[in-house]
């Protein structure tokens, strides 16, 4: 009766080390997939060199809520997801507002970009720039991203420019990183018109 215990108990140990290791080598591989990092711009470089000098930086979430969603869609065609969004406002000492920044990492293959899309004051695109990506895709981004002056064909625009320039990329692979890029910028200039009419 004793070795019969011992080995249902042995059994069920042998088991749970089994699933516990399998288990944990995985949460391993998934944590670690997309490898080393390749920060061009740390984010408090991007908040000093993006925002207008001398104002003061403040942190602000808003709920981009269901009725607005929908009349989003109706009016652009296009809507950010529904949820709460993080971002930076500039005031002067008069509480006067000088730019707004996004800071928004998206998803790409396996890993995450980091990008940030500078507005002045008018809601016009001042300054875009990816802050990192996963190190094993640096060329990749370089070449069709940052110097090949896709960013630029965003600058001084507002949002219905950018809903009209993103156009011309519809065609792209929406998984593309040039598509999900300007899915960003389309979606912070539609979020800028959204809370400032709130």
């Amino acid at each position: 009766m004793q070795k019969r215990y011992f080995y249902t108990g042995f059994i069920f140990t042998t088991f749970m080390l089994t699933l516990y290791i399998v288990n944990y080598g995985v949460a391993i591989a998934h944590r670690g997939h997309d490898g080393p990092k390749k920060v061009f711009m740390e984010e408090g470089e991007a908040l000093k060199t993006m925002m207008p000098e001398g104002g003061k930086i403040i942190k602000r979430k808003e709920i981009l809520k269901k009725w607005k969603y929908n009349e989003a869609l109706k009016k652009w065609g296009y809507s950010p997801e529904e949820g709460v969004y993080t971002y930076f406002i500039s005031k002067d000492k008069e509480g006067k507002l000088l730019g707004i920044l996004f800071i928004r990492s998206i998803e790409y293959k396996h890993g995450e970009i980091e990008l940030a899309i500078g507005y002045d004051s008018n809601g016009y695109t001042k300054d875009i720039k990816i802050l990192s990506c996963p190190a094993k895709y640096v060329t990749d981004i370089t070449e069709n991203i940052i110097t090949n002056g896709f960013l630029e064909n965003f600058l001084h625009l507002k949002t219905d420019n950018i809903i009209a320039k993103s156009k011309e990329y519809d065609k792209e692979p929406e998984d593309s990183i040039q598509s999900l890029i300007v899915k960003e910028i389309k979606g912070t200039a539609i979020l800028i018109r959204i809370f400032q009419d709130s």
